[in-house]
């Protein structure tokens, strides 16, 4: 199997709604497509592609240092950070437990060290700041997150 990182393409997009929504929608998390899709930074989005299939996404962009996006209002506003706001990164559940989930990551890092970002930020939700630690994410306790993004959701970052 060859899974590789690639730029996301508008062909993507039915792909990338059908697993978020699969991944994030029993936990009220999912976001209607047009909000999604405003969480796209072209030079800092992916997917891992097998053929066709798409076995994962990225979605970041640039996002000024402890703030996040609305889960509710696609995002109108382009800002210009040395933040890289990681909105979203879903593997499909075929494809899990195979390191896919950190080849993404892998190949976002690279690209955020390479565009000269500084910070990578994220919020984790459900039961997932335990891998983002793993990762190099610290906690910031002090950052307050609306009940939108669940019960446990913190706001963690690592430098580059």
């Amino acid at each position: 199997m060859t899974v590789v990182p690639r730029p996301v393409t508008e062909e993507d997009w039915p792909g990338i709604v059908a697993l978020e929504a699969e991944t994030y929608a029993g936990s009220g998390l999912s976001e209607e497509p047009e909000v999604l899709a405003s969480r796209l930074a072209r030079s800092t989005s992916f997917v891992l592609a097998d053929g066709r299939e798409i076995a994962g996404y990225a979605l970041a962009l640039p996002y000024p240092r402890f703030r996040f996006p609305d889960l509710a209002r696609a995002d109108t506003t382009s800002f210009i950070s040395t933040n890289l706001h990681l909105h979203d990164l879903v593997v499909a559940r075929g494809y899990r437990r195979l390191g896919m989930g950190g080849r993404l990551l892998g190949h976002l890092m690279t690209e955020a060290r390479r565009q000269a970002y500084e910070r990578v930020s994220l919020v984790a939700v459900g039961d997932a700041a335990g891998f983002w630690a793993a990762q190099g994410f610290l906690r910031h306790s002090e950052i307050t997150l609306p009940a939108t993004y669940g019960p446990g959701a913190t706001y963690m970052s690592r430098p580059l």
